[in-house]
């Protein structure tokens, strides 16, 4: 009995002497805050958890090479420019969306590519396949960077990310399963635009034409003016020669 009465005794004494290290604690913390943040403990902690729900909210950012690619871009292709890749890529964000949500044929996507086409077709059908229904509300396209560009005599690319907000949720027989109907949802997204000289869609692929519409000679370049043959100038139609390659969600 007297060693249960012991053992009680040194209980309650490292349990009141607990209690007293942490009271201190968060008084000498809460001194702190308030000296160098102007507000208590309590205070700080709101702060710091508004600030982390502030983060959710807050788009993606995107990268900032648009003075060292734009020149490139205006200087090859003067007649697309890059405010319309921009535009292209803004756009062509809304519309795979609104494809995926829809889960129609990706065909219908205007400025798409054969390989463009069927990635989107693969992912509805993946989609399909699970039962479930993506839906992205609202959507609205915060910023669009450019990532790279190169060309050559062949093809161009210019790769692109896009920072995208949507109420984006998951249903699945009528049920929600993921995301939220209230809250919006930050995406980033890779878009890789294409360019060709002349692009006639076959079954099995893609081939690829580029020949003076004058003489017949070969182009040798992408984004050439004149033939270098006869002299004739090369006029691009330049909504079917740049296309939306490739589609990526980063985040």
């Amino acid at each position: 009995m007297n060693i249960f009465i012991v053992f009680a005794a040194i209980f309650s004494a490292l349990a009141l002497a607990i209690v007293i290290l942490v009271l201190v604690i968060k008084n000498k913390v809460s001194n702190i805050t308030r000296n160098y943040l102007g507000m208590g403990l309590s205070d700080t902690a709101k702060l710091l958890s508004d600030g982390l729900a502030d983060e959710c909210r807050l788009p993606y950012s995107v990268p900032k090479l648009t003075p060292l690619y734009k020149p490139k871009i205006e200087r090859d292709f003067p007649e697309m420019g890059y405010d319309r890749m921009e535009s292209m890529v803004r756009n062509g964000v809304i519309d795979i969306l609104n494809t995926l949500e829809s889960g129609e044929n990706a065909d219908v996507l205007s400025h798409s590519s054969v390989r463009l086409r069927d990635q989107v077709n693969g992912i509805i059908r993946d989609v399909r396949s699970k039962g479930e229904k993506p839906h992205y509300d609202d959507i609205k396209i915060h910023n669009v960077g450019i990532e790279s560009y190169r060309s050559d005599q062949n093809t161009a690319l210019a790769v692109f990310q896009a920072a995208a907000e949507s109420r984006y949720y998951v249903t699945k027989n009528g049920h929600m399963v993921s995301g939220s109907r209230e809250k919006p949802t930050q995406h980033l997204f890779s878009l890789t635009l294409a360019h060709n000289q002349n692009i006639s869609e076959e079954r099995d692929g893609i081939y690829l034409e580029a020949n003076c519409p004058n003489c017949g000679a070969p182009i040798p370049s992408v984004g050439a003016k004149e033939c270098h043959y006869c002299g004739s100038g090369v006029l691009h139609a330049v909504d079917k020669i740049w296309q939306i390659d490739s589609f990526r969600l980063l985040k």
